[in-house]
């Protein structure tokens, strides 16, 4: 069985601590935190070019596939803009130790981490240092 919105399991069979991913967003490079992510560059699909003599009566894939080497290669340059990957980044460097990792057992509204506010100062290290742009600083938004 599957929520409706976000398509995350809701069976009973096993633990999903994930939040509801369907009220996130993809965000903008400049809110990434780039130094955590090496360049790569990217793998670009052959084309085939025509001239209009060769066009007509051609119905020959013009744009073509990656091998499955490529396409995963492809793949591993995903940055997640907007979604957490759990690097810890967060956990390790908030000096008050109101980040912290969450048993994979209890449920919360992040994905593996969570926040003891009587404890946050709001410093905002936790956001600076997240390579993804999860953590948004907000008064209790």
């Amino acid at each position: 069985m599957y929520a409706p919105r976000c398509g995350i399991c809701v069976s009973t069979a096993s633990i999903h601590n994930f939040d509801c991913l369907a009220d996130r967003y993809v965000i903008s490079a400049k809110e990434l935190f780039l130094g955590h992510f090496p360049f790569t560059p990217r793998i670009r699909r052959t084309v085939t070019n025509l001239t209009a003599e060769e066009a007509l009566g051609n119905f020959d894939e013009r744009l073509q596939a990656l091998v499955e080497a490529q396409a995963q290669a492809e793949a591993k340059r995903c940055m997640s803009c907007g979604q957490c990957f759990e690097c810890d980044n967060c956990v390790v460097y908030c000096p008050q130790t109101a980040v912290f990792k969450v048993k994979k057992a209890q449920s919360t509204i992040g994905r593996y981490v969570d926040t003891d506010y009587n404890k946050c100062i709001g410093c905002h290290i936790c956001a600076d240092v997240c390579p993804t742009g999860y953590i948004q600083m907000g008064l209790g938004e």
